[in-house]
Parts: structure tokens; C-alpha cells; sequence
């Protein structure tokens, strides 16, 4: 019997115009009447999430910062940080790329550099209600709850940014491709999958247990550690190939269509 279900945010849960299901209220409203956990399991800080989230942010729980940070009603539930002294050298390891601007994401802010072009700071800034600029960002590096330094790619990420970071920075840090624009640097193991298993192991929870949504590669470990896939119509080729189920697209409001269906909603 299914107790818990994660779910991805962008490109699994929103459309791809960044809309919410019309009925996502009362089904996560639903469930939790049903003794069901509903998690939303996203690269985004947990202050997006909330926001986004308002109506229902109190019934449900949050796995931020791909799995770095988890969260419930305000309270930190798991944190796994970065070892601040790997921080300089990740800050400037892809410092000559062009069009390539990190993030520090800490647990109640992120801190981008003053001077970012106008299209990074129009493409990240509304993924990060609490943001803060900087005039330099290593500064920060001595951040005790830096969940990770997210870097925007102004092209393609998985052949321009993540290759360098792979190389720059070898097996000492987690790299994960978490968008088309996007590369994560995380301290290594952590992902969406541990913090799944770390809410498994404080709720009671087995792993046949569970089910989860997602779309991208930052979800892969997050499939693997439930019972029920699902890789959306939309997902990587990838996380479709490793995935138990496909649901329907993120247009086609997949995730609720599944979950009325297993759950008699």
C-alpha cells in the first residue's frame, strides 16, 4: 500500500508554462484525508516552493535543493551541506566559461554575483524569492548550510557547463544535469533519492511503499528509491528507460490524472 508520494516540480508537476494544476488543492487536500504524504521533491529553494505553494504548503512536505534540504511547516527536517572548504574551488572552477553564472544556495537564501547579464538574472530570480546579490561571491564560501552552488548555462548545459564541471572539479563533488540551463554542485551522495530515504527511515516507511513523479536526470535517484516510477510522457530518454511506469505529460496534468486513478479520487 502506497503511504508517501514525491513529486518533481518543473516539467513533472507545472506545465510548461510553469502552471499548477487547477485541482492540485483539493487532491493533495484529499489524500492527506486518507493518511497519504504528499512531498514535492524539486532542485528549487524552499522558499520558491512555499511560495508557489501557499495554499497547501502546510499539508505537504518539501524536498529542496535536490534533495540537500527537507523541510516541514518551516521546521528542517534533513540538511546535508557542502564542506565549506570545497567551496573556492567550486566558485572557480568554471569561472572562464561564457554565459555561465553560479548560485549560492543556502538553506534561507541564495546569493547570486552583482554584474549577472540580464537574461541570467531573468532566468533565475524567479525560481529564488530569497535572493540576495553580492559583490563577491566567495564571501559566502564560509557558509556553514550551503546546500549547493546551482550554475546557469545562458546555452545548453549538458555540453557546455556540466562536461567542464565534471572535469574541473573529478569525483570529489556530486555534478547532476538537474535542467537544460542548469548544473548542480552538491556535496557527493546527496540527491533527491537520500532524502527520500532519509524521510523513509524517519517516518517508517519501506520503499514499495512509496511512489514518485519526475521528468529529468537530478530524478533518477529519486525513481530508484521507490517502489512506483513514473517518468513522465515528457521525461528524459533516460528516466523513461529506468522507470516502472510513463505517465501522461506535464500538459497533460499527468501526475493528478495518476494519482485520481490509483487513489479513487
Amino acid at each position: 500500500m502506497i503511504k508517501l508520494i514525491a513529486c518533481d516540480m518543473d516539467g513533472t508537476l507545472l506545465d510548461s508554462q510553469k502552471r499548477l494544476p487547477p485541482d492540485i488543492s483539493g487532491v493533495i487536500r484529499a489524500l492527506k484525508e486518507q493518511g497519504f504524504l504528499f512531498a514535492v521533491a524539486s532542485g528549487r529553494q524552499y522558499a520558491a516552493l512555499r511560495r508557489d505553494l501557499e495554499e497547501i504548503a502546510d499539508d505537504i512536505l518539501f524536498i529542496c535543493e535536490n534533495g540537500a534540504l527537507v523541510m516541514d511547516r518551516g521546521r528542517r527536517l534533513l540538511i546535508d551541506p557542502v564542506d565549506p572548504a570545497d567551496l573556492p574551488g567550486i566558485l572557480t572552477s568554471v569561472s572562464g566559461l561564457p554565459g555561465v553564472w553560479p548560485v549560492v544556495c543556502c538553506a534561507e537564501a541564495a546569493y547570486i554575483a552583482r554584474g549577472g547579464s540580464e537574461y541570467f538574472r531573468r532566468e533565475t530570480l524567479p525560481y529564488y524569492p530569497s535572493c540576495v546579490e553580492v559583490g563577491d561571491l566567495m564571501e559566502k564560501s564560509a557558509e556553514p548550510d550551503v546546500c549547493k552552488v546551482a550554475f546557469f548555462d545562458e546555452g545548453d548545459a549538458q555540453t557546455h557547463e556540466y562536461p567542464a564541471l565534471r572535469k574541473a572539479v573529478g569525483d570529489r563533488l556530486a555534478v547532476i544535469l538537474s535542467g537544460s540551463h542548469w548544473v548542480d554542485v552538491m556535496k557527493p551522495g546527496v540527491h533527491k533519492g537520500m532524502a527520500m530515504r532519509g524521510l523513509q527511515r524517519m517516518l517508517g516507511v519501506e520503499p514499495e511503499e512509496c511512489m514518485a513523479f519526475g521528468d529529468y536526470l537530478n530524478d533518477c535517484e529519486l525513481l530508484e528509491a521507490v517502489g512506483e516510477s513514473y517518468a513522465m510522457e515528457n521525461a528524459h530518454p533516460q528516466l523513461k528507460a529506468m522507470a516502472k511506469h510513463i505517465a501522461p505529460s506535464n500538459d497533460d496534468n499527468g501526475v493528478i490524472r495518476v494519482i485520481k486513478e490509483r487513489f479513487s479520487l
